[in-house]
């Protein structure tokens, strides 16, 4: 039956569209009544006993992708930024907002009505012409499918979220002898005498012989282990495949440029008029015949040759108009009435007169001033971007229906696929091993479909997992074909691993020895090039002036250096440090130069300086805080 339903469907345009407008209404409602009031959906995280639903964490998802996306011209770089590290930050902000949200209630924060009225009616949103305006603002409510009391209530709640970070933010201030003491201290120089150790220098003079490799294994074979894994079959559901197969002809490709036309208008058409009106009641006719005529005579009089504007300053009964000739400006739709509009628009050149035209105000006799005409995206250059819209377009329709029937099965026949893949329109496809440490497989190495691999449900009784969403219209489903529990691995599977292991470990040993001894010797005052003679993994670098930004070596190392204190005169501090690379660093500090006063240094006035850079470290400082001792618990 579903399969007739659809084949009906699918060779009927409006069918299919009336079918999408259904489905989406119920989904629309009930997602919103699900983010205000928490629904029946699955809890992504709970922040202090106030949880974190699934389409809450959707929605704060899409709405953070459509910002990246914007920020970077419409798609975002492959690769800089996987989905999951754009759910992750749109799930830390959800984190966030509540636990500020708690603190604000907590201390009480709150906003009077004088306070919120007057921000009700000083947003631009709500203003016409600059002034408040309360139709737009009861639109704007019904709009964003609240009633007044929530919507002003719901502002209320952020006014003092508002208040809470700007009462933090916007008050941070530094003295004028802090100014001065910073600006010293970031412009100081560090210079220093080092010697750097090599670590792949080293790994590669370290010898490992086999003895030393199995007597490795030997004390650690529990830790060398295969993970489980699984052979697959499954089924899946790509919204680009779908669209890929149907076909758009050049008459819709076109039909949907016209009808769309203001999508392809870069710049659109600019017409400026001028007019004559005769006040009258237009529903006396006697009096309207009498203004015609009237208007109709002084037609005649432009059309042999007399000028509009003048005649509209000695006639036109629109005092607002008549001493500028007439002229009314750019047509715009909004404001002029529709068949003022129509009559201006119908007219094709510059100097062009419009028929009488009647509307409530009265005759007009129209002249078209201005014509620029809109400037337009070629049928041909836009076409392609259309065929793909409307393949897009029919392709969603299929892609919900084909969707809905997947799920369907996979719930109704747990133990088989095909029943899932024959009302779904796909293919029953098969994996080689699959497990933990799969790596460069689109759907594979993700971690939820790993994770639903090995869940009780499907790995222990043997059912479809349920439909899994790995990515912007991509689904999939899946059932276990075979598993293999861990087993240990052999020497011959880790003899590179842990070979390669121990000379780490002996390089990293041999680099911590001549690093102490190399400390050693600068301390007797040994200068760092005949420390590091004869030792083929050193180099040396005499008299590094370092800044707090320098990258010679690595920032946690140069942070170090700059937190010792000044070394006495004539004397120097001898340290050594250990690179990220797993480099070995021995220095002596010899030298903190502070930068040369300037010409106005400490003759500023002692004023106070507000530092809003300050101001959002230290409100940032304020939200880790409070997160820290906030109770969040995430469902994995």
């Amino acid at each position: 039956m579903l399969l007739d339903i659809r084949e009906t469907i699918r060779g009927s345009k409006p069918l299919k569209y009336t079918l999408i407008t259904i489905i989406s209404i119920p989904f629309v409602l009930v997602g919103i009544g699900s983010y205000l009031g928490g629904g029946g959906y699955e809890d992504v995280a709970e922040v202090d006993g106030v949880a974190i639903n699934q389409p809450q964490l959707d929605n704060a998802y899409n709405q953070l992708k459509r910002q990246y996306s914007q920020m970077f011209g419409g798609n975002i770089p492959e690769n800089l930024m996987p989905d999951e590290a754009i759910r992750q930050q749109a799930l830390d902000g959800l984190v966030t907002d509540i636990v500020v949200r708690n603190t604000v209630e907590e201390q009480k924060f709150a906003v009077g009505d004088l306070t919120l009225g007057r921000a009700i009616r000083n947003d631009q949103r709500f203003q016409v012409d600059g002034v408040f305006d309360p139709e737009v603002y009861q639109n704007h409510v019904r709009g964003s499918l609240s009633n007044v009391a929530a919507y002003e209530e719901s502002l209320r709640a952020n006014a003092a979220i508002t208040q809470f970070r700007a009462g933090i933010s916007a008050t941070s201030f530094q003295l004028p002898n802090e100014v001065e003491r910073i600006e010293k201290l970031s412009g100081q120089t560090r210079t220093i005498d080092y010697v750097r150790y090599s670590i792949d220098s080293a790994v590669e003079n370290v010898e490992v012989s086999d003895e030393e490799i199995s007597a490795h294994f030997d004390e650690n074979a529990d830790s060398y282990k295969f993970p489980q894994r699984a052979k697959l079959e499954y089924i899946e559901l790509k919204k680009s495949d779908l669209a890929a197969d149907i076909d758009v002809s050049d008459e819709e490709a076109q039909n949907y440029y016209d009808e769309f036309q203001a999508n392809y208008t870069t710049n659109p058409e600019v017409r400026e008029a001028s007019h004559i009106l005769m006040e009258v009641d237009v529903d006396d006719n006697d009096a309207v015949d009498a203004k015609t005529k009237e208007l109709s005579a002084i037609k005649a009089r432009i059309a042999a040759g007399e000028a509009f504007a003048d005649l509209a300053k000695e006639f036109s009964d629109d005092i607002g108009s008549a001493q500028s000739g007439g002229s009314v400006g750019q047509i715009d739709a909004n404001y002029m009435e529709p068949q003022f509009v129509s009559a201006a628009t119908g007219l094709t050149a510059e100097g062009d007169l419009s028929s009488i035209v009647r509307t409530r105000f009265g005759l007009h006799l129209i002249q078209l001033d201005k014509l620029v005409p809109a400037v337009v995206t070629p049928f041909e250059e836009a076409k392609d971007l259309i065929v793909t819209q409307l393949k897009n377009d029919a392709a969603d329709v299929d892609f919900l229906e084909l969707r809905t029937a997947m799920e369907e099965s996979v719930s109704s026949d747990p133990e088989t696929l095909e029943v899932a893949a024959d009302q779904s329109n796909t293919e029953i496809k098969q994996t080689d091993w699959v497990d933990v440490d799969t790596q460069n497989a689109e759907v594979f190495s993700n971690p939820q479909v790993l994770a639903t691999v090995f869940s009780d449900d499907v790995l222990v009784n043997q059912n479809n997992s349920e439909v899994l969403e790995v990515g912007p219209g991509h689904i999939l489903a899946l059932r276990i074909l075979e598993y293999e529990d861990e087993r240990p691995k052999t020497l011959e599977d880790v003899k590179d691993d842990i070979s390669a292991e121990l000379k780490r470990e002996g390089g990293e040993a041999k680099l911590e020895e001549s690093a102490k001894a190399a400390v050693a010797k600068m301390l007797k005052g040994t200068p760092v090039a005949k420390v590091a003679e004869d030792d083929p993994n050193a180099t040396a670098t005499a008299n590094e002036v370092l800044t707090r930004t320098s990258t010679v070596i690595d920032p946690s190392a140069v942070s170090e250096i700059f937190a010792l204190a000044k070394p006495a005169e004539g004397k120097t501090l001898v340290k050594s440090v250990a690179m990220q690379n797993g480099d070995r660093v021995a220095y002596a500090l010899k030298a903190v130069t502070d930068p040369e006063p300037t010409e106005e240094e400490g003759a500023a006035d002692a004023t106070v300086t507000v530092n809003p850079a300050l101001g959002q470290s230290e409100l940032a400082a304020l939200i880790a805080s409070l997160r820290e001792k906030a109770d969040v618990s995430l469902n994995q």
